[in-house]
């Protein structure tokens, strides 16, 4: 079944049974079928129903199609994933409706029923002949047009006849209009809130969770049923208007709405099947995009790009673009879109020239690494990657001082690639470059303790353990958190208990302690935990009250479970509520002890 060219019969088998098929002409018609949107990859639709609200997803390959619905049918095919297609074949009912019916056509319409055919109608209507009958009905659909599915679900017709009748122009400037409106209204919405700017709400987060933003769902729902050349019109005069209030107004407005409207353009064409020399008018529309002031936003950063990905299908597409590229665009990025699409074509030649040409940031350099992955040559992907390190992290070290947020999209990168190393090195089983880069990743990004095992792993073969440990326990000085979770991982009781007894050893850190230390050294942790008693109590408030008597239960199980010794809990909790029998929140929340 080709999601593209859909036909009853297509419909009618993959709903495999008459009755299923007409329950799903029943949920089509009565059910509110939003936020649907078909690419060439399939079909995604949410379907309102009495029953509730299910989503759909229906996906095309291989000249295969499969279905998921959120309704109990699960692996089964339901009315919902047919009304979906049906939806996909002829549109919203609700929208075929170009004119509403008027008083006499409800009348007509209600009064209607075959008793009130004249018995003679038959024999007039055979003696018409094909031509003239198939005029007459067209005339009456085009009347009464919620019968079209009626009439189509008959027979089956060629893809032409079954596609939903298009949209005359009126719907069209109807689409720019409220196009126009959402604009407008978003940027008065933009002044008010400036205009009321609240410091309070802003930083406590009271905006009203069910307020109503405008949007253009309504729009791209029904851009889809609209021949070729309306999409295109349309989706233009939101590219348009947005860049408008840009100019004018100096703002940026629905880029979510035009993000998405380049990928629905995209698709059109893509689903139109257009070739070059047509399709290149639309890529040159997308190149043009580049010269535009909007587009330089960093909210709209890459969304051009992401279009002619869609669009271009063949390599005479991807040729033209890269050739067109240089001259349209200035953005950083565009040498790594050319080189992209040149991997794309499977020009390693003129990939690995600009690639060359062009390796600075540390996703430049993992994907040529990468490159050489795919091709199977893992010494070149190596020494790719130990390149960043010695050669690229220069660069890397001078934004480093800045901490902007270019640092933190390359520190990221870089961990990714002291990570792949690792796993190269741990294959191969070359201890020493292992060694070398993990102690890297140390320094530069900081202790864990999967790194911990690692480097001990690494250094135990080596011969190195004790010294690396006592670099690392060094260079954590200071910082209570990491070192005891070392502690407990090396069953180091004595100096965590040593450690959580330091000024420095916070609350959460000790209170790690002693659950780690309780059923080794009991003692020590009863002693951080009448500590941690101690510190709520002081604190006065009923809910500080409930936080003691919590951490005092833990004091009650270590002496009860682990040391047996009831009497000295009794001594204990005894003790507490005599010292504080002036309190009577704390005598609550301590009387189920």
């Amino acid at each position: 079944m080709n999601l593209n060219k859909l036909t009853v019969e297509d419909i009618k088998q993959f709903a495999d049974n008459p009755d299923r098929f007409e329950a799903s002409l029943l949920c089509y018609e009565t059910s509110s079928i939003d936020q649907f949107y078909m690419s060439g990859k399939g079909i995604t639709a949410k379907v309102g129903t009495k029953m509730g609200v299910y989503s759909v997803e229906i996906r095309s390959g291989g000249g295969n199609v499969s279905a998921d619905c959120t309704c109990a049918a699960q692996d089964a095919v339901c009315e919902h994933r047919v009304a979906v297609l049906l939806y996909a074949l002829y549109g919203d009912p609700n929208e075929l409706l170009e004119t509403d019916l008027d008083e006499e056509e409800d009348e007509f319409a209600e009064g209607s029923s075959v008793d009130s055919i004249p018995d003679d109608l038959e024999a007039a209507l055979r003696g018409l002949g094909v031509d003239k009958l198939v005029e007459m009905v067209l005339k009456f659909v085009e009347e009464f047009p919620e019968v079209r599915h009626l009439l189509l679900s008959e027979g089956n017709l060629s893809p032409e006849l079954i596609q939903p009748p298009q949209k005359k122009q009126g719907m069209v400037l109807k689409l720019k209009q409220e196009i126009e409106d959402f604009f407008e209204e978003t940027y008065q919405n933009f002044l008010e809130s400036e205009n009321s700017y609240d410091e309070d709400r802003y930083y406590y987060d009271d905006y009203e969770e069910d307020e109503d933003y405008p949007d253009l769902d309504d729009v791209f729902s029904v851009v889809p049923t609209l021949k070729f050349t309306d999409q295109i019109d349309v989706l233009w005069e939101v590219v348009n208007v947005a860049h408008q209030y840009f100019v004018e107004e100096d703002h940026l407005i629905g880029s979510d709405e035009v993000t998405k409207t380049l990928q629905l353009l995209a698709n059109a064409v893509e689903e139109s099947e257009v070739q070059m020399p047509e399709k290149q008018s639309y890529l040159d529309s997308l190149l043009s995009l580049f010269k535009w002031e909007m587009f330089e936003n960093d909210e709209l950063d890459g969304v051009i790009i992401d279009a002619l990905d869609l669009i271009c299908t063949m390599p005479e597409d991807y040729l033209y673009v890269i050739q067109q590229l240089p001259e349209c665009s200035n953005h950083e990025n565009t040498l790594d879109w050319m080189a992209n699409f040149y991997l794309q074509l499977d020009d390693d030649e003129n990939f690995l020239r600009l690639r060359e040409a062009n390796l600075d940031q540390p996703f430049q350099y993992m994907e040529l690494a990468y490159f050489w992955r795919e091709k199977g040559e893992m010494e070149k992907y190596r020494a790719t990657l130990e390149r960043w390190i010695s050669i690229g992290r220069r660069n890397y070290i001078e934004v480093g001082d800045r901490k902007t947020t270019a640092y933190y999209g390359i520190d990221s990168e870089d961990k990714k690639i002291l990570s792949d190393l690792t796993e190269f090195y741990q294959e191969q089983g070359d201890l020493e470059n292992l060694y070398r880069v993990l102690m890297l990743r140390l320094r530069e990004h900081g202790y864990s303790l999967a790194l911990y095992h690692q480097l001990k792993e690494a250094a135990t073969g080596l011969d190195r353990w004790e010294l690396t440990r006592k670099q690392i326990l060094d260079g954590l000085e200071g910082d209570p958190n990491p070192l005891a979770e070392i502690y407990l991982e090396e069953e180091e009781w004595d100096q965590a208990i040593a450690l959580s007894e330091k000024s420095a050893c916070g609350q959460f850190t000790a209170l790690k302690i002693a659950k780690g230390v309780k059923e080794h050294r009991p003692q020590g942790a009863i002693a951080i935990y009448e500590k941690v008693v101690m510190q709520y109590i002081k604190g006065k408030t009923r809910s500080d009250y409930r936080t003691a008597a919590m951490h005092a239960e833990m004091l009650k199980s270590i002496y009860l479970d682990i040391l047996k010794d009831a009497s000295q809990w009794q001594v204990y909790i005894d003790k507490l509520r005599q010292t504080y029998r002036g309190y009577p929140a704390l005598q609550d929340e301590f009387k189920g002890l």
